[in-house]
């Protein structure tokens, strides 16, 4: 009859007001009789309903064994937890308990570990009325518990073939147990992950994953990569959440830093922007354009203002930026910055050659030369058709190899129907130093 009620629960999917939100099936320490791992398991649960609920006659399973939830009636368990409840099978509303192993206070206890767990004032206890939880929990074991009115809650999705939860080989996850995420969400895989607690575990308490808010600053970056000179670039701000829960009332704010303080002060500001429902796993990038930019060096810091975010080491970021005049003398041909390091350190791998045209639509041939004279690479011969824009050198040759540290020529010529320009400077390919 007990098979015939699970399967009748997972076909009609009836859920329950008592949730499994946390499962310890692979205590610290090692098993065997009177050992931890023997003693030291538990089943936390929680009652997300705003009625409390009578668990007697739940039962509990691992599909190994099935056990009858009772009340824990050992007054032992008072000496090192005063607090708690005991002699009680009712769980009040939006409240934890926790079932614990029978022989948890055992006089027999060996091994270390004993009583491990900080339980919190008013945490209800039950326990099973056998030796031990199911036949003694498996790291792979799932769990059920359900009553005889039909509710129930399950942990490691029991009835989906996905190998969850997965078997732990080793000590790697010893003392860790399995938190729910999101108490009032399905047990699926990515509702579950191993507790981030410095203890490993969290009974009675609000889970570790369940409280854990991280908003990210990944990256910022520019499109044009280099400023052109009276003009603007879209800045973009990658973000994620890299969190367990969605974050709200969150900010970013953009500034130049002009004083070089890492602080917003006045008239430093570029952008402002209220945050949006924003899930876990998942990321966004925040655009705008920044315009009339002053010729110098530039410091950009986006942060996130995030009342919630448990780590803010990741919060912020800035980005150095150079816009250069080197040249300005000569609209036709500009090199910004022109010292370059191609060593793939995202700090000037590329050297940025800009051209400035009074009318379109002309051929442009743009050539690399040594100091010798000798041509090192071609990097444009064609029509164009925008009288401004930009061209990049990565510091190689025309077969691909790195061209060596040395001074080079920029030789520009752009013919049109009218006339032909004819232009150079010279850039240095530097090593970066350490």
């Amino acid at each position: 009859m007990g098979s015939l009620l699970i399967i009748n629960l997972f076909l009609f999917n009836i859920s329950s007001p008592i949730v499994i939100t946390e499962v310890m099936a692979n205590p610290k320490g090692i098993s065997g009789a009177n050992n931890p791992e023997d003693r030291n398991e538990f089943v936390e649960l929680y009652n997300i309903s705003f009625e409390p609920v009578n668990i007697k006659n739940y039962r509990i399973t691992d599909f190994d064994a099935t056990d009858i939830i009772i009340p824990w009636t050992d007054s032992l368990i008072l000496v090192n937890y005063p607090n708690v409840i005991i002699n009680e099978s009712i769980i009040p509303p939006q409240s934890y308990a926790i079932i614990l192993d029978p022989e948890y206070t055992s006089s027999n206890a060996t091994g270390g570990q004993v009583q491990p767990y900080h339980f919190p004032d008013n945490l209800i206890i039950f326990t099973v009325g056998n030796t031990t939880i199911g036949d003694e929990l498996a790291t792979n074991d799932p769990i059920l518990i359900y009553s005889l009115q039909s509710d129930s809650s399950s942990f490691g999705t029991p009835f989906q073939d996905d190998g969850f939860p997965p078997i732990d080989y080793g000590s790697t996850y010893d003392g860790k147990s399995w938190e729910r995420i999101t108490p009032w969400a399905e047990d699926t895989i990515g509702n579950w992950f191993r507790s981030i607690d410095s203890s490993g575990s969290t009974p009675g308490y609000e889970n570790s994953v369940t409280s854990y808010y991280d908003l990210a600053i990944n990256s910022i970056s520019l499109s044009p990569p280099i400023i052109l000179l009276n003009s603007s670039t879209t800045v973009a701000i990658a973000l994620a959440n890299i969190g367990y829960q969605p974050a709200d009332y969150w900010s970013l704010v953009v500034f130049d830093d002009k004083n070089n303080n890492a602080i917003e002060d006045t008239d430093e500001r570029l952008y402002f922007q209220f945050g949006f429902p924003f899930l876990p796993n998942h990321d966004t990038i925040i655009r705008f354009i920044w315009d009339s930019i002053a010729v110098g060096q530039h410091t950009i810091w986006a942060i996130i203002n995030f009342a919630e975010d448990r780590q803010l080491n990741n919060n912020k970021l800035s980005k150095t930026i150079n816009v250069s005049a080197v040249d300005s003398s000569d609209n036709n041909l500009l090199i910004v910055k022109n010292i370059f390091s191609p060593d793939n350190d995202g700090i000037d791998d590329s050297l940025f050659i800009q051209y400035n045209f009074s009318e379109p639509k002309g051929k442009l041939n743009i050539t690399i030369f040594d100091i010798n004279g000798r041509k090192i690479r071609n990097l444009l011969n064609e029509k164009i058709y925008d009288k401004t824009g930009i061209v990049s050198w990565d510091g190689k040759r025309d077969n691909g190899q790195l061209a060596p540290i040395g001074i080079y020529v920029i030789y520009l010529e752009y013919k049109t129907t009218k006339s032909t320009i004819t232009k150079k400077t010279t850039a240095i390919l530097a090593k970066k130093l350490n």
